[in-house]
């Protein structure tokens, strides 16, 4: 069993920013009951507390989609379009089944630009803004140029890589000026180069577009490569080539392999 852990706000004094805090907390909880009823999400067991966190017990996979791609770049491998392919078409999917994104949480770095932008209503004040799917979309886009990549796919201003590991305010503060001005033909550039082919790399670029240009999942499910994949490879294809790797993928120091990360990854700060 995985286990996703939340800490729980908490103030001696009510205040809107705890409160809003804590229906965050309700939000991805309810979406992690609605997701797991798709076959291509995790399962979701239940809900314990302790110590001032909320413990979320899902479904452990065999490996993570950040460990097998470690490997596989390791191996000085090119990680293969056709499963990247699949990938997408099982996210897609899931996505049409239930959105998640009423209200946007999840690990900064697949937060969408927007996340940064604050709305303003007519009294030019913060305004609740209610983030959709397409919040999603851009995560996708991040997540499959990061896998081709075989890291996070932003750089810091003297062109070295940021690790996804590193949770020092420093690195968050780079990610976020990173994602708010993402030259996005730069990115795809740098992951894709000339390996891919032009339908995966202008699916990704549609994924991220700017908010009002970003397209949601029923457009990209008529995309040239949705529609090449969709059926193409199938689960026991991705098992295939999970056993190439799994071995290599355990942890070095408990053998248990990790995982499959959420659509909604922990949120350090909530």
């Amino acid at each position: 069993m995985a286990v996703k852990t939340i800490r729980i706000p908490q103030n001696r004094y009510e205040d809107h920013e705890t409160n809003e805090k804590l229906i965050r907390l309700k939000k991805e909880i309810h979406s992690f009951r609605q997701l797991s009823h798709h076959p291509n999400i995790v399962n979701f067991y239940g809900l314990c507390f302790n110590d001032g966190e909320a413990m979320i017990c899902m479904e452990m996979m065999d490996m993570s989609l950040y460990d097998l791609y470690l490997v596989v770049h390791d191996k000085k491998e090119m990680f293969p379009e056709a499963i990247l392919g699949y990938i997408a078409v099982q996210v897609l999917e899931a996505l049409g089944f239930y959105s998640l994104a009423s209200t946007f949480v999840g690990t900064i770095a697949y937060w969408p630009p927007e996340r940064f932008e604050p709305k303003k209503n007519e009294q030019n004040t913060d305004a609740d803004f209610q983030y959709d799917v397409r919040s999603d979309i851009w995560s996708l886009g991040i997540t499959l140029a990061e896998t081709a990549y075989g890291s996070l796919p932003f750089v810091d201003e003297h062109n070295r890589p940021i690790s996804r590991e590193s949770n020092r305010q420093e690195n968050i503060v780079t990610i976020q000026n990173c994602i708010m001005h993402t030259d996005t033909d730069e990115l795809i550039k740098r992951c894709f180069g000339e390996t891919y082919s032009e339908n995966f790399v202008k699916f990704v670029n549609m994924c991220l577009e700017k908010l009002e240009r970003r397209p949601k999942y029923n457009a990209l499910m008529e995309t040239v490569f949705f529609k090449e994949f969709i059926g193409k490879i199938i689960q026991e294809d991705m098992a295939n080539f999970l056993k190439k790797y799994e071995e290599d993928a355990e942890s070095p120091t408990d053998g248990v392999p990790k995982s499959f990360p959420s659509l909604i990854p922990n949120q350090p700060d909530l």
